[in-house]
């Protein structure tokens, strides 16, 4: 992951811990999981196409609200006070200026957000998956490899970020960490210029918007990849309209290839996908075959070998 020196800066001071994260993904090798159904799993294997889906049909129903509850509440306290303190000392008045960006932006991301989720994987769980995720979200996981999700790129206008699992406390205290960043770099952000602090305290918000969760899902570990398209549109993107769940919707579809020069990295079905775990199911064998060959058709050497079936027993209700 290459950042220039900017960026860096920026991450360090409103979004801190956030580019350690990335970098241990990228050093360790760290894998995601796509927990879903063997029907939705088929289809992106089949058509290589990772759906997005707008924030307001979630399984989560307080996507995105939640967050925006979570900074009204922490940045009209003490610690608010704290942190519009340390920026107002840099430039006067620039909190206002903050917030009527807020105001006029904070209904778009509610309504034009579009997500994926996927969920850290640990080797531990190459064998069973994690169970949890199998009754939240159905019986296959796609295990898949991180490139895409640490290419550092505005090609795509899809980005990624891990989730914070948050409560009002948990922000208080992680508000602290930025008020006392920002203190500590007073200099250097007077130097950035009023509008460009501006926009860094507006891009953090919309992180802490869009990426904060309920601590009660932190098992989840999940990472969210967003688009956005009334900020930039992707030309890897394919708008649908479809009826999912008896709710007609809006769908953006990512073409799933390896064309670095149009933002993809190593995002090709045989080379993002590293196994398939069946999850507990009636009929596991029949899922392992089937999944074999798709992927076998899809290009994936070794296609066999690549389909796990979760050791985790089914049990089935009475």
């Amino acid at each position: 992951m290459d950042l220039d020196d900017a960026t860096v800066k920026f991450y360090q001071i409103f979004n801190p811990g956030l580019m350690e994260e990335v970098q241990s993904v990228a050093e360790n090798g760290k894998r995601f999981a796509y927990y879903t159904s063997a029907d939705t799993a088929m289809q992106i294997i089949r058509n290589k196409e990772l759906w997005f889906r707008n924030a307001t049909v979630m399984n989560d129903f307080s996507e995105i609200s939640y967050g925006l509850e979570l900074i009204g509440a922490v940045f009209s306290g003490n610690e608010g006070e704290n942190f519009r303190n340390a920026v107002e000392s840099i430039f006067p008045g620039i909190i206002g200026e903050a917030n009527e960006l807020l105001s006029g932006w904070e209904s778009d991301w509610r309504s034009e957000t579009y997500i994926a989720c996927v969920s850290a994987h640990d080797a531990k769980e190459d064998k069973s998956g994690r169970l949890s995720m199998w009754r939240a979200y159905g019986d296959t996981a796609l295990i898949v490899k991180n490139t895409p999700m640490v290419a550092v790129t505005d090609l795509l206008a899809v980005y990624s970020l891990p989730v914070l699992y948050l409560s009002e406390q948990d922000l208080t205290q992680y508000l602290a960490k930025i008020t006392q960043a920002i203190e500590m770099n007073a200099a250097h952000l007077s130097s950035l210029g009023r509008e460009t602090v501006v926009t860094y305290i507006h891009r953090m918000l919309f992180r802490l918007a869009i990426a904060t969760k309920h601590p009660g899902f932190e098992e989840e570990k999940e990472w969210r990849l967003y688009y956005r398209p009334s900020e930039g549109i992707s030309p890897e993107m394919t708008k649908a309209t479809l009826v999912i769940n008896g709710t007609p919707q809006t769908v953006f579809k990512l073409r799933l290839a390896n064309e670095p020069e149009h933002g993809l990295f190593g995002a090709d079905i045989p080379s993002l996908l590293d196994r398939i775990i069946v999850g507990p199911t009636e009929y596991p064998y029949m899922s392992y075959k089937a999944f074999a060959d798709v992927l076998e058709a899809a290009g994936v050497e070794n296609a066999a070998s690549k389909v796990i079936l979760s050791d985790i027993p089914l049990r089935v209700s009475t």
